[in-house]
Protein backbone atom coordinates (compact mmCIF):
# COMPACT_ATOMS: atom_id res chain seq x y z
CA UNK A 1 0.00 0.00 0.00
CA UNK A 2 1.28 3.55 -0.64
CA UNK A 3 0.46 5.20 2.79
CA UNK A 4 1.19 9.01 2.37
CA UNK A 5 4.22 10.20 4.69
CA UNK A 6 4.09 9.31 7.99
CA UNK A 7 5.01 13.06 8.56
CA UNK A 8 2.15 14.42 7.08
CA UNK A 9 -0.30 11.43 8.25
CA UNK A 10 -2.71 12.53 10.48
CA UNK A 11 -4.28 10.51 13.60
CA UNK A 12 -7.64 10.60 15.69
CA UNK A 13 -8.25 9.69 19.29
CA UNK A 14 -10.25 6.82 20.70
CA UNK A 15 -11.08 6.95 24.04
CA UNK A 16 -12.90 3.18 25.23
CA UNK A 17 -16.36 3.87 26.08
CA UNK A 18 -16.01 3.94 29.92
CA UNK A 19 -12.63 5.92 29.39
CA UNK A 20 -10.78 4.00 31.14
CA UNK A 21 -7.75 3.92 27.81
CA UNK A 22 -7.00 6.11 24.83
CA UNK A 23 -5.22 5.72 21.53
CA UNK A 24 -4.65 7.45 18.29
CA UNK A 25 -5.34 5.89 14.67
CA UNK A 26 -4.78 7.32 11.14
CA UNK A 27 -7.03 9.57 10.68
CA UNK A 28 -8.01 8.04 6.75
CA UNK A 29 -8.82 4.34 8.96
CA UNK A 30 -12.34 3.02 9.73
CA UNK A 31 -13.75 2.42 12.93
CA UNK A 32 -16.28 -0.60 13.70
CA UNK A 33 -16.92 -1.96 16.72
CA UNK A 34 -18.14 -5.63 16.80
CA UNK A 35 -19.09 -7.68 19.51
CA UNK A 36 -17.87 -4.42 21.79
CA UNK A 37 -14.72 -4.86 20.25
CA UNK A 38 -13.23 -1.62 18.48
CA UNK A 39 -11.41 -3.22 15.01
CA UNK A 40 -9.58 -0.20 12.63
CA UNK A 41 -8.65 -0.61 9.42
CA UNK A 42 -7.57 0.74 6.02
CA UNK A 43 -10.77 1.27 3.72
CA UNK A 44 -8.52 1.47 0.70
CA UNK A 45 -6.36 -1.37 1.99
CA UNK A 46 -9.37 -3.81 3.22
CA UNK A 47 -6.50 -6.63 3.99
CA UNK A 48 -6.18 -6.01 7.70
CA UNK A 49 -7.42 -4.86 10.76
CA UNK A 50 -6.39 -3.86 14.25
CA UNK A 51 -8.88 -4.83 17.18
CA UNK A 52 -7.92 -3.91 20.40
CA UNK A 53 -9.53 -5.98 23.62
CA UNK A 54 -9.70 -4.51 27.19
CA UNK A 55 -9.86 -6.70 30.68
CA UNK A 56 -9.35 -5.59 34.48
CA UNK A 57 -8.10 -7.39 36.81
CA UNK A 58 -9.84 -6.92 40.37
CA UNK A 59 -7.13 -8.98 42.24
CA UNK A 60 -3.91 -7.28 40.61
CA UNK A 61 -1.73 -7.20 38.36
CA UNK A 62 -1.27 -9.36 34.71
CA UNK A 63 1.12 -12.09 34.33
CA UNK A 64 1.68 -11.05 30.57
CA UNK A 65 3.72 -14.27 29.54
CA UNK A 66 1.16 -16.37 31.02
CA UNK A 67 -1.73 -14.12 29.14
CA UNK A 68 0.65 -14.05 25.54
CA UNK A 69 0.32 -17.88 25.85
CA UNK A 70 -2.79 -18.36 26.79
CA UNK A 71 -3.78 -16.16 23.52
CA UNK A 72 -1.05 -17.80 21.30
CA UNK A 73 -2.95 -21.31 22.00
CA UNK A 74 -6.03 -20.17 21.25
CA UNK A 75 -4.40 -20.12 17.41
CA UNK A 76 -2.56 -23.26 17.90
CA UNK A 77 0.19 -21.34 18.02
CA UNK A 78 3.43 -22.92 20.69
CA UNK A 79 4.54 -19.44 22.39
CA UNK A 80 8.48 -19.26 21.84
CA UNK A 81 10.63 -16.68 24.51
CA UNK A 82 12.73 -15.91 21.79
CA UNK A 83 10.39 -14.72 19.26
CA UNK A 84 8.56 -12.16 21.60
CA UNK A 85 9.93 -8.47 21.82
CA UNK A 86 9.38 -7.48 26.17
CA UNK A 87 9.68 -3.80 26.94
CA UNK A 88 7.96 -1.29 29.39
CA UNK A 89 7.08 2.15 27.76
CA UNK A 90 7.80 5.67 28.77
CA UNK A 91 4.52 5.44 30.91
CA UNK A 92 5.26 2.12 32.50
CA UNK A 93 3.13 0.04 30.75
CA UNK A 94 4.49 -3.36 30.14
CA UNK A 95 4.45 -4.30 26.66
CA UNK A 96 4.69 -7.97 25.07
CA UNK A 97 4.98 -8.90 21.14
CA UNK A 98 5.02 -11.57 18.85
CA UNK A 99 4.27 -12.33 15.65
CA UNK A 100 3.20 -15.63 13.66
CA UNK A 101 1.24 -16.95 10.59
CA UNK A 102 -1.94 -18.78 11.43
CA UNK A 103 -4.31 -20.33 8.50
CA UNK A 104 -2.60 -18.36 6.50
CA UNK A 105 -2.70 -15.07 7.60
CA UNK A 106 -0.22 -13.02 9.31
CA UNK A 107 -0.95 -11.93 13.44
CA UNK A 108 0.66 -9.47 15.42
CA UNK A 109 -0.45 -9.68 18.81
CA UNK A 110 0.75 -6.64 21.28
CA UNK A 111 -0.34 -7.40 24.95
CA UNK A 112 0.03 -3.84 27.23
CA UNK A 113 -0.45 -4.05 31.39
CA UNK A 114 -0.74 -1.07 33.36
CA UNK A 115 -0.97 -2.45 37.24
CA UNK A 116 -4.58 -3.95 37.09
CA UNK A 117 -5.64 -2.83 33.58
CA UNK A 118 -4.61 -4.89 30.30
CA UNK A 119 -5.43 -4.65 26.79
CA UNK A 120 -4.73 -7.26 23.78
CA UNK A 121 -4.14 -5.79 20.52
CA UNK A 122 -3.95 -7.99 17.31
CA UNK A 123 -3.60 -7.36 13.68
CA UNK A 124 -4.28 -9.32 11.60
CA UNK A 125 -3.99 -9.36 7.73
CA UNK A 126 -3.61 -11.49 4.38
CA UNK A 127 -0.35 -10.25 4.09
CA UNK A 128 2.82 -9.33 6.13
CA UNK A 129 2.74 -5.12 6.76
CA UNK A 130 5.41 -3.05 4.67
CA UNK A 131 7.65 -0.69 6.77
CA UNK A 132 4.75 2.12 6.12
CA UNK A 133 2.43 -0.04 7.82
CA UNK A 134 4.78 -1.57 10.57
CA UNK A 135 5.38 1.79 11.36
CA UNK A 136 1.79 2.81 11.27
CA UNK A 137 1.05 0.55 13.93
CA UNK A 138 4.15 1.14 15.95
CA UNK A 139 2.67 4.44 16.30
CA UNK A 140 -1.23 3.19 17.47
CA UNK A 141 0.46 0.70 20.05
CA UNK A 142 2.97 3.87 21.28
CA UNK A 143 -0.36 6.08 21.46
CA UNK A 144 -2.18 3.58 23.91
CA UNK A 145 -2.32 5.23 27.18
CA UNK A 146 -4.38 3.94 30.54
CA UNK A 147 -6.36 5.95 32.62
CA UNK A 148 -5.06 6.34 36.46
CA UNK A 149 -9.03 6.23 37.31
CA UNK A 150 -10.02 2.37 39.40
CA UNK A 151 -12.41 0.47 37.87
CA UNK A 152 -14.31 -2.21 38.99
CA UNK A 153 -15.32 -4.18 35.33
CA UNK A 154 -13.99 -3.93 31.96
CA UNK A 155 -15.13 -1.95 29.08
Amino acid sequence: MDYMSLSKLEYKNYTSPMGWYSMLYPSNWNLEVIEGIPAFYDPEEGTGAFQVYAFYNKKGEYDLTQELIRYLQTHGVEYQEDCVASFINNEGSRIKACEFISKERFWLVYVLAHHSKMVLCTYNSDENPDKKLSKILTNIISSIRFSTNNFTHLQ
